[in-house]
């Protein structure tokens, strides 16, 4: 009776599902429901497959996605061999590395920064090959390097960013406030940037990134040159707007506590190549089926174990 109960709750669920996705009219999908109820009810455990086909192709358009990107710069340095991920709407996602993996490359790829030699991606459903404005129109950026007019004071700077992107007068006026108070700057406020420190630069380098509402933030290194207590309060909004805004989070960075204690999704790359890719939970259960390490000793004792598979091949 329950089995009979729940099959004939979940097939209106797929007619909706049709009709949403593909604007099908219900009537010869109820008309096909009665058979397909009936081949349920001697064969249930198709439901479960079934269901998860349909909702996998129904909510599976990543925010971003990567297909085979290659980059060669004009030195020979192979920077990407063929990088594919899968990101989803509002994941925290940590790409982790060596210095000069192909970390900042892939981000500047995809911040459409510099241009990758073959593969695909898409940012947000949009092709940047078609659409590459509308791409810069909802990311945020914060980059490795500072790049903040000296001579041009925090508010004002920030006003003009939130403006930049569209936003009205009062708008870009009542948001930067917001994180001039959220990045705690407020001393700063009038303050040429080039008077600002390098850890309070970094800060106000994120709030321009965030000033405009991005429904993707990319951040490479983002605490490098900050102190303690102004990296604990950068990762306290960064957090907050990934879990209250839904802001789907790609950073790089070296501090792997960060990474460990905010993000849940990771990728592992070396030498330009993806090693790794999943959740960081799994990641450890990989690399120490026992438990225990923290992100930090996994992914040193993974890259050890990467190292001397290539000394032994070698």
């Amino acid at each position: 009776m329950n089995e009979k109960i729940s099959i004939n709750f979940c097939v209106p669920l797929v007619s909706k599902i049709f009709y949403s996705s593909n604007h099908f009219y219900h009537a010869p999908l109820f008309y096909a429901q009665a058979h397909f109820v009936c081949f349920l009810q001697f064969c249930p455990c198709v439901l479960n497959v079934f269901l998860l086909q349909i909702l996998k192709d129904f909510n599976m358009t990543a925010e971003i996605q990567v297909h085979e990107l290659f980059k060669k710069y004009p030195n020979g340095t192979e920077a990407l061999k063929g990088v594919s991920l899968e990101i989803q709407k509002g994941q925290f996602f940590t790409l982790l590395g060596p210095n000069g993996a192909g970390k900042s490359t892939l981000v500047k790829i995809m911040t459409t920064l510099i241009n990758k030699d073959s593969g695909d991606f898409s940012i947000a459903g949009i092709n940047p090959e078609v659409n590459q404005s509308k791409i810069q129109n909802i990311i945020g950026v914060a980059s490795q390097d500072n790049e903040i007019d000296p001579t041009e004071k925090v508010e004002k700077l920030l006003v003009f960013q939130g403006r930049l992107f569209g936003l009205t007068k009062p708008e870009a006026t009542k948001r930067a406030n917001e994180f001039i108070q959220l990045f705690e700057l407020e001393k700063e406020r009038n303050k040429k940037a080039g008077a600002l420190s390098g850890g309070n630069k970094r800060r106000l380098h994120c709030a321009l990134a965030l000033v405009h509402r991005p429904r993707i933030l990319f951040l490479d290194e983002p605490t490098v040159g900050m102190d303690p207590v102004a990296r604990a309060n950068f990762w306290e909004v960064i957090a907050l707007l990934n879990r209250k805004e839904a802001v789907t989070v790609f950073l790089t960075t070296q501090y792997l506590d960060e990474a460990d204690k905010h993000a849940t999704e990771m990728a592992l790359i070396v030498a330009g190549e993806i090693q790794y890719s999943g959740t960081i939970v799994d990641f450890k259960k990989m690399v120490n089926p026992n438990g225990g390490l923290s992100l930090d000793d996994s992914y040193l004792q993974y890259i050890k174990t990467l190292s001397n598979q290539e000394l032994s091949v070698n």
